[in-house]
């Protein structure tokens, strides 16, 4: 977390409060959070102004006159808009001091978020090789980013090269609507089960946006309210499993998900 669900509801936040501002003044709480040496940092931020913005996956890009700010979450990542500095956040990293009196704080408690520059948008997905976005990516691009991969179903998901946005939560979610094992082999489901994992990953993510990523209220016929042990399926009763692949606990059912 934050997954693509959130930053969204991050990049809807950013443009009800600070779009079109511009950058008075910047002071950086923590260098470690940015790619990029500060000094630089503030000299091409202080004066722009906040022109667009555009998510990628988990990845937020604000546009300034040249060039863009790239902000990533990592886990614990969030903005906070307000007037007070005495209100400023207690693990606020970077401080965006903005010309109409407000401040932009934005947030890392465990510092796994990172701040950085870039030229173009299309710049920097080729440098991270990024796949298509999860929400927006076309059938097409979704079966093209597919070909010839051989991982199990719950990684092919999660990784960023392949789909962009995705993470351990979202994941489990999907393949449970999809009847899906994790472990399945991505190249060995049919082109209609292909199909149902492409709508169920759009449906997924809409209602994740929808809902501004809030889980405390999903309804109980998914399976993130359940992503607990000694949880049961809310389809047919089942204890759920918990299970580990590449060091992330997720958690699935094995009568609706059987390995087949």
């Amino acid at each position: 977390m934050p997954e693509l669900p959130e930053v969204e509801t991050f990049k809807k936040y950013f443009d009800n409060t600070s779009l079109n501002k511009t950058v008075k003044d910047i002071k950086i709480r923590d260098n470690r959070i940015l790619k990029i040496p500060e000094e630089q940092f503030i000299k091409e931020v202080k004066g722009q102004t906040f022109k667009s913005t555009l998510r990628h996956g988990k990845y937020l890009f604000v546009k300034l006159n040249s060039k863009y700010i790239v902000f990533h979450f990592g886990m614990t990542g969030d903005f906070e808009y307000f007037n007070d500095l005495n209100d400023e956040p207690i693990h606020s990293r970077i401080l965006f001091e903005l010309n109409n009196g407000y401040y932009l704080s934005y947030i890392s408690m465990r510092m796994f978020g990172k701040v950085d520059l870039t030229n173009t948008v299309k710049e920097f997905l080729k440098k991270k090789k990024l796949g298509p976005d999860g929400y927006t990516m076309t059938i097409e691009e979704f079966k093209d980013t597919l070909k010839r991969r051989s991982a199990i179903a719950k990684t092919a998901l999660m990784d960023q090269s392949i789909i962009a946005g995705i993470g351990n939560l979202y994941s489990d979610e999907i393949l449970f609507r999809t009847k899906i094992h994790p472990k399945t082999k991505i190249n060995l489901l049919t082109d209609a089960k292909l199909v149902d994992l492409f709508n169920n990953i759009k449906e997924v993510l809409k209602f994740g946006i929808e809902n501004e990523g809030d889980l405390s209220i999903y309804p109980n016929n998914f399976l993130i309210p359940h992503r607990v042990l000694e949880e049961k399926c809310p389809i047919c009763g089942t204890i759920l499993q918990r299970y580990e692949i590449s060091g992330r606990h997720g958690f699935f059912c094995a009568t609706c998900q059987s390995l087949k």
